[in-house]
């Protein structure tokens, strides 16, 4: 194997635990702040930066996909779908945005603490399992 695709898949990786990282640390803010029922400011900026590498680390796993560098199993594509469907979502609901709205105008109140916690558990878990299945292929 080349070395500029060992990078490339180096990379891939890094990110990929930055991520799960991530979303790990961000689950634990949201779970230690469950009783206010409002995230704080810190909390959307780590959340804007998660989705950005995810952006990336999605662009990263396309070019090595197109390099013939895939993974041994196929569902760690639909981790990777999951993962950039679940931070859509989440774009959609941060503060001014019209997911947001039309969920609180629905349904007249919107626990963002409790949502967030859900989608960033799920990332974890996404993530996570993305790594074994990308490493180990199981």
């Amino acid at each position: 194997m080349p070395y500029g695709y060992r990078i490339l898949i180096d990379f891939h990786l890094t990110l990929a635990f930055t991520v799960f990282v991530q979303s790990l640390g961000l689950s634990l803010v949201a779970w230690r702040t469950r009783k206010s029922r409002v995230l704080p400011p810190g909390f959307w900026r780590w959340q804007s930066i998660m989705q950005v590498l995810v952006l990336i680390l999605a662009a990263s796993g396309i070019g090595l996909y197109l390099l013939s560098l895939r993974p041994l199993d196929p569902l760690h594509y639909l981790y990777g779908v999951l993962a950039l469907l679940t931070i859509g979502i989440e774009r959609g609901l941060m503060p001014g945005k019209g997911l947001r709205d039309v969920l609180a105008e629905d349904y007249g109140r919107f626990h963002e603490v409790w949502v967030y916690f859900g989608l960033s558990v799920f990332l974890m878990l996404m993530f996570g399992r993305g790594i074994t299945t990308g490493l180990w292929g199981f």
